[in-house]
């Protein structure tokens, strides 16, 4: 997402990144990340439950996700343990001004998200909000 920054605010775009974790894995993860996006934090998973997320252990911990966090810590990211619950699944979900779901993307696992050029082509030139769940790869 970092790579379209331009790209969503040409479309006039808002990226919300929404996690159940604590305020100081938030800060972490916010300076390992260098995010520029903005961060929420839902604790109680309100808004999980509202969009219908899953949890599911298996699909967590799952070869696709032992992979990607592989590949991450090979490219240099700390691994920071278990943060929170670990069955928790996430999602990608665009939502107009009118608060109407343009896009519902379920996570099957951790490391499952759609492609930005996918997001972009929903968004199109009349896009005002993107919220994503993405603290969990």
């Amino acid at each position: 997402m970092r790579q379209h920054t331009s790209d969503l605010a040409a479309l006039k775009t808002n990226v919300v990144i929404v996690s159940f974790g604590s305020p100081y894995s938030a800060q972490l993860w916010e300076k390992e990340t260098q995010s520029q996006f903005t961060l929420l934090l839902d604790p109680d998973r309100n808004s999980y439950r509202a969009y219908g997320l899953e949890r599911s252990m298996l699909r967590s911990w799952g070869l696709n996700t032992f992979l990607t966090y592989s590949r991450l810590m090979l490219r240099g990211r700390n691994w920071r343990g278990i943060q929170g619950d670990s069955s928790q699944l996430g999602g990608d979900f665009i939502v107009n001004a009118n608060g109407i779901i343009r896009l519902a993307y379920y996570s099957r696992d951790p490391s499952d998200r759609p492609p930005v050029s996918h997001l972009l082509d929903i968004l199109g030139p009349t896009a005002s909000h993107i919220y994503l769940d993405d603290l969990s790869s």
